[in-house]
């Protein structure tokens, strides 16, 4: 009976540490200034985390493509803090490293989807 009590009050203690986290404030996932990268970073905050993680100016770059230029449904911060390489000296984003070497297999194909990505981001924001 004892080992159910203690089991019992150990998963109510984890459950409500889960919940309510340790505490620490975070800083806000996105800068005003800078574009979330995609509609889906403003309605998932996993992505809006994830996106909050580049630099500023790769979030601008990132905001313009979207999309993993691999995986071209997969929003990039979906699958984490997107995944940066350079294409014939551009940069590239992916949803995760494991998207690059399919990437880097056929550059000219890779930096044509990338242009695709960005003119469905301006034509659809």
């Amino acid at each position: 009976m004892m080992r159910f009590e203690l089991l019992t009050m150990l998963t109510l203690s984890l459950g409500s540490s889960f919940l309510l986290g340790c505490g620490e404030k975070s800083a806000p996932a996105t800068s005003p200034t800078v574009p979330a990268a995609n509609s889906a970073a403003a309605e998932d905050p996993k992505i809006a985390a994830a996106i909050a993680k580049l630099p500023e100016e790769e979030r601008v770059l990132a905001a313009a493509q979207k999309f993993c230029a691999v995986e071209n449904k997969s929003p990039l911060g979906s699958m984490g803090m997107p995944h940066k390489i350079l294409v014939e000296g551009q940069p590239v984003f992916l949803c995760c490293a494991g998207c690059e070497e399919e990437a880097l297999k056929d550059p000219q194909a890779t930096l044509a989807k990338v242009e695709k990505l960005k003119q469905a981001a301006t034509a659809h924001p």
